[in-house]
């Protein structure tokens, strides 16, 4: 009767301790109900990639915190800890709560980012699975903002150089990669005679064909 009686108390503590752990978990949502909980829903978009991910192309309205520097290419910074997420958990909503959508560029570093905020309590955590280039697969709208970054270019000179990124964006959208590839070559080549016009320094050209020819075209390709 002891023997039972110790078994019926150790399933007792046990059985608790299997909710708690069994709530505190996250779960993975494909493109299509990422995108309706975006839509449906008022949702923490979270993006957990490096700046230069994110300035290639991102979903609208996700807040930038990334989890870890990027090992390659190996020209990227890379990032102090106190720009990374486990010391930054103070800009995600106050409410444990609420619900937090992540993403990264595949689907990996999400998942890390996803375990840390379930460590921190958060209860209503999703993880996107296989990342913007899922999303940009479907045929879902990005951001692209790394034009905007060069705060000394003139606005004219941005409005060209975003309107040739727009016809990236479209064909994106219409999932034709090869076309938007294309149109990422003539950004690049737009680049360049805006250079030769000197209406861009070398620097800032220099970034730009970085940024498309390394980041942009890692989205598509």
């Amino acid at each position: 009767m002891l023997f039972f009686a110790a078994i019926l108390f150790a399933f007792l503590i046990i059985v608790p301790g299997i909710a708690v752990a069994e709530d505190s978990t996250y779960a993975t949502v494909c493109v299509s109900e990422a995108k309706n909980m975006i839509e449906e829903d008022d949702i923490f978009i979270l993006d957990v990639r490096t700046p230069d991910e994110f300035n290639a192309g991102h979903i609208e309205e996700a807040i930038l915190i990334p989890i870890a520097s990027l090992k390659k290419p190996s020209e990227e910074p890379v990032l102090p800890d106190n720009e990374l997420l486990k010391n930054r958990l103070f800009e995600l909503p106050d409410n444990k709560d609420a619900k937090i959508l992540v993403y990264c560029k595949t689907g990996t570093r999400s998942l890390n980012a996803c375990n840390l905020l379930v460590t921190e309590g958060y209860t209503n955590v999703y993880n996107m699975d296989g990342g913007i280039k899922a999303w940009i697969d479907e045929g879902c709208p990005v951001v692209i903002t790394f034009v905007d970054e060069l705060d000394c270019v003139d606005d004219s000179t941005k409005t060209a150089l975003n309107s040739k990124l727009n016809n990236v964006l479209k064909h994106l959208k219409n999932g034709d990669d090869c076309k938007a590839i294309e149109k990422v070559d003539k950004f690049i080549c737009f680049v360049c005679e805006m250079e030769n016009e000197c209406r861009l320094d070398s620097d800032e050209a220099t970034y730009l064909i970085h940024e498309a020819s390394i980041h942009l075209k890692d989205l598509i390709i």
